[in-house]
């Protein structure tokens, strides 16, 4: 692959999304309940995939669920309450992304997004690759990060994401 071609399909998007500087030292998950969590919320968005492809509305409806349930399980303290929309260009490889506050290059980041229309929570590390100015009058900063290796199952749920949004986009420019 030359230098100019890129590893995945990239789409600008608005994601539901929480971003905090982590110690790279730091365990990925904290303990053996959010780890069986994640994992059950991961084969679940895979299995809303697939139903995504069989039909539409029941992709939806299953996601609607499985957000509704992590919604009535999650505690008033816990990130998923405050995830804001955010501009962002995603791919399978990395997210750039709006922020209020800028990022170091270098620095490891805990990524949270809310994939919408089939409503799954994804978690991802990254590192920050770059923060620029952003001509957006709301974020201020554009923080371009690459997701950390080994997260395969995460990636590919978010290579999903951005395959559906794809087939969306170019199912509403052509109607039928």
């Amino acid at each position: 692959m030359s230098d100019t071609q890129r590893e995945f399909f990239r789409i600008d998007d608005q994601l539901r999304l929480r971003w905090q500087v982590v110690d790279p030292n730091a365990p990925q998950s904290a303990n053996d309940r959010e780890t069986e969590l994640r994992d059950l919320n991961e084969a679940l968005h895979n299995m809303i995939s697939t139903a995504f492809g069989v039909s539409a509305v029941m992709g939806e409806a299953l996601g609607l669920v499985n957000r509704q349930i992590e919604l009535l399980t999650e505690t008033e303290d816990s990130p998923m309450l405050d995830l804001a929309s955010v501009p962002v260009n995603l791919s399978g490889s990395g997210l750039a992304f709006g922020s209020q506050t800028p990022a170091e290059a270098g620095q490891l980041l805990d990524l949270t997004m809310l994939l919408l229309p089939t409503n799954a929570t994804v978690q991802i590390r990254a590192t920050v690759v770059t923060c620029s100015p952003c001509e957006e009058p709301n974020w201020p900063y554009w923080i371009r990060s690459s997701f950390e290796p080994g997260q395969e199952f995460v990636t590919e749920q978010i290579v999903q994401h951005v395959n559906l949004r794809q087939v969306q986009s170019l199912s509403s420019r052509h109607p039928s």
